[in-house]
């Protein structure tokens, strides 16, 4: 019975010395206050299909380039929330801010609309401190389609995954006001000239 219990107090002892708790960071991209303005019923309409990500970022955890060929998923700082739901979200309430004279929506009415289809293929930070985030973006209005690539590098102002996430949301805010410029009428008589 006494090596029973010594053996027991011994496990216990051993396995509470080696169990150091990782703890797990959650984060999301900064949220942009709604502004909820009235806009005409026969505004134009724009369409926002769910951004798209490339498939490495189709993962909870936070993505960091060690080298220039090497991308790590970090196993203690991941998304509170899928990164294409967040992106998709503040990209309606950006575009509605920024556009409003324009109905931003998800779900296609009847009658004439714009789609916006957005599609992500790097959104992540890399040891050196910086942001990168690219890919494209195609405007269908009827039979015409505009497409243009957009590319942001930031640096981070200072370091840790607070940082990073702040300044990828800041990076995103950008993106959203280049994309916005596809839907001003003056824009888009010269990209389509």
């Amino acid at each position: 019975m006494k090596r029973s219990i010594a053996i027991l107090i011994l496990a216990l002892v051993t396995t509470s010395g080696c169990s150091s708790v990782q703890e797990l960071n959650f984060y999301q991209l900064p949220q942009q206050a709604n502004v909820a303005s009235a806009v005409a019923i026969d505004a134009p309409v724009i369409v926002v299909e769910p951004v798209m990500v490339a498939n490495y970022l189709n993962t909870n955890a936070l993505i960091l380039q060690t080298s220039s060929v090497q991308l790590v998923k970090t196993t203690q700082h991941q998304w509170a929330e899928a990164l294409d739901q967040q992106l998709t979200r503040l990209l309606q309430q950006q575009l509605a801010a920024a556009l409003p004279n324009h109905r931003v929506t998800d779900r296609a009415p009847l009658g004439p609309q714009q789609r916006l289809l957005v599609q992500v293929e790097q959104f992540h930070g890399t040891e050196q401190g910086q942001i990168l985030i690219s890919g494209k973006v195609s405007v269908l209005n009827g039979e015409q389609t505009i497409q243009q690539r957009f590319a942001v590098q930031l640096a981070q102002p200072e370091a840790g995954y607070p940082a990073l996430v702040e300044t990828l949301g800041q990076g995103w805010q950008q993106v959203v006001a280049e994309i916005s410029l596809l839907f001003k009428p003056d824009v888009q008589k010269i990209k389509t000239e």
